[in-house]
């Protein structure tokens, strides 16, 4: 089942898939047009790795040129930064249609529907599956 928050992003038609179904300008693409349709996951590990390697540098010329409370306060800082980035999730999910004419389109979607996306996406294979059938 495709929740209400599902529809505000992608609609799915009898005959196609429908994009941005709540602006005026609905973008409906056939079945007949789609070659390929999954989802894409982005890790950020550059920023991650970069800001902690910035904040090592930091602590390291805390302790070398402050006082030792302000050192001791930087580490205890640092370690607590590198154990709260270690448990955040740094992932965007980008949902990517391709059509047969090479044209790669991309939503974003949000991080707490990507399972319902995966549905649709199963829809979508599904009827292109059986309309390939077909042609055969």
């Amino acid at each position: 089942m495709i929740s209400k928050q599902t529809n505000a992003i992608i609609t799915i038609a009898s005959n196609g898939i429908i994009l941005n179904p709540k602006s005026s300008n609905k973008e409906q693409i056939p079945f007949a047009d789609i070659t390929k349709i999954h989802i894409n996951i982005q890790q950020r590990l550059f920023v991650f790795k970069s800001f902690l390697i910035g904040y090592f540098i930091f602590t390291l010329f805390c302790l070398q040129y402050l006082n030792l409370e302000l050192s001791i306060l930087s580490v205890l800082i640092f370690c607590i930064n590198f154990v709260v980035m270690n448990t955040l999730d740094f992932k965007t999910y980008r949902l990517q249609i391709i059509l047969k004419n090479n044209t790669v389109i991309e939503k974003r979607i949000p991080k707490k529907l990507k399972y319902e996306f995966i549905t649709v996406i199963n829809y979508v294979r599904n009827q292109l599956h059986s309309r390939s059938e077909i042609i055969l």
